[in-house]
Formats: C-alpha cells, sequence, structure tokens
C-alpha cells in the first residue's frame, strides 16, 4: 500500500500517518522529518533547507526529489509507505510516478483561519521534541515542557508571516494535485476540521479496502 497524504500545513496530516504507519506496520515517511534531519545534522543540504523552510518557500524539486527517492528505496519501505509532505507539485508527483506506483492520496481540507490558529499556537521542546499548543494543548507552566523541564519554541515556520506565505504557496503549487490525483482516480477527501480522532477515523473507511 503506497500512500500519499496531501493538505495544507496544519491539517493533521502527520498526526493520523503516524496512527496509520502503527496500525499498517508501513513506515512514515515525512519530508518534513527528513528536511529537519538534514538542518540539525548542520550538512551542505541542511543549511541551504533551513534558509529556504524560514523564508517559508518550497524546497527546490531536485533536492526533495533526490531526498524522497533514497528513502523509498531502503528495506523497510519496500512493502509500502505513507508521504507525508510529498509531493507538493505536478512536477513532484509525476517524478514520483516514475519511482513508485501510488494507489491512494488523501487530502486534508481545512480552512486558512484554522491552521493559522493551530500553527501560530504551537510550541516545540527544545529537548525532547515533544508539542504542545498555547490553546489546544497548553503546558502547565507556560513555556516549559512537562516532560522534561526544558524551554519551549515557536519554530520559526511557525511563525504567523511565515505561514501566510506558506498557505500562498500551497494554494498556488500544491493545491493542483487535488485535481491531479482526481483525474486519476485516486483522490480520497477527509474533512480535518474536527478532533484528530475524528479526522483519523475518516482516513481509515477511505483506505477501508487497503487495511
Amino acid at each position: 500500500m503506497n500512500l500519499v497524504f496531501l493538505g495544507p500545513p496544519g491539517a493533521g496530516k502527520g498526526t493520523a500517518a503516524q496512527k496509520l504507519a502503527v496500525q499498517s506496520m508501513l513506515p512514515h515517511v515525512s519530508t518534513g522529518d527528513l528536511f529537519r534531519k538534514a538542518v540539525a545534522g548542520q550538512t551542505t543540504i541542511g543549511v541551504k533547507v533551513r534558509a529556504i523552510l524560514e523564508r517559508g518557500d518550497l524546497v527546490s524539486d531536485e533536492l526533495v526529489i533526490g531526498l524522497v527517492r533514497e528513502r523509498l528505496l531502503q528495506e523497510d519501505a519496500r512493502a509500502g509507505f505513507i508521504l507525508d509532505g510529498f509531493p507538493r507539485t505536478i512536477a513532484q508527483a509525476e517524478a514520483l510516478q516514475g519511482i513508485v506506483r501510488i494507489d491512494a492520496a488523501v487530502f486534508f481540507d481545512l480552512s486558512d483561519e484554522e491552521i493559522v490558529r493551530r500553527l501560530s499556537g504551537r510550541r516545540v521542546c527544545e529537548s525532547c521534541g515533544r508539542v504542545f499548543h498555547v490553546e489546544d494543548l497548553p503546558p502547565h507552566v507556560p513555556g516549559v515542557c512537562d516532560a522534561c523541564g526544558s524551554a519551549l519554541r515557536q519554530r520559526e515556520d511557525d511563525r504567523v508571516e511565515v505561514i501566510e506565505k506558506r498557505l500562498s504557496v500551497f494554494r498556488s503549487q500544491t493545491r493542483p494535485l487535488v485535481g491531479y490525483y482526481q483525474e486519476g482516480g485516486l483522490l480520497r477527501r477527509v474533512d480535518s476540521s474536527g478532533q484528530p480522532h475524528e479526522t483519523y477515523a475518516q482516513v481509515v473507511e477511505q483506505l477501508r479496502s487497503y487495511l
């Protein structure tokens, strides 16, 4: 089962992908995680990726396709995978089709207003990576991680001005993928405005024939 999860930032793709990965025993391949790993490693690619993400722009097709191809060729992805955050352009989708066959593309639909609220309120622990939200999941002590006591921070790509830029890029470059996969009969649509467990239930229903 080779899956693509599509949707604007903050729509819940990653949360649903992680849960489905456990249920289906397939790897969750997140380009965001691949990029953050490269940034944390301060490699040549990581430095380039950091500058791009801080501007809210998309990483070049050549760079992201190479990273994804390398990941999908690993042993644990041979039986299937859940791609989260890729493809983001028609060109990337066409390149992906040249690498592997895609069985379904799940689109997570969410309003711009809710996206900004969700992302701008997100805070991440600098040490253990635990995620909080100033409204939905606040820490017991503001700015301090409940799990390890380290400081919480707002990611650069969760600042309002960057979120708005990311949404603009999504509408112009990634939204056309909805039509691309719909024309191919692969699109599955879910409403991600509710609670995570409600969104996930829709995902499972849409993919029932594969599970």
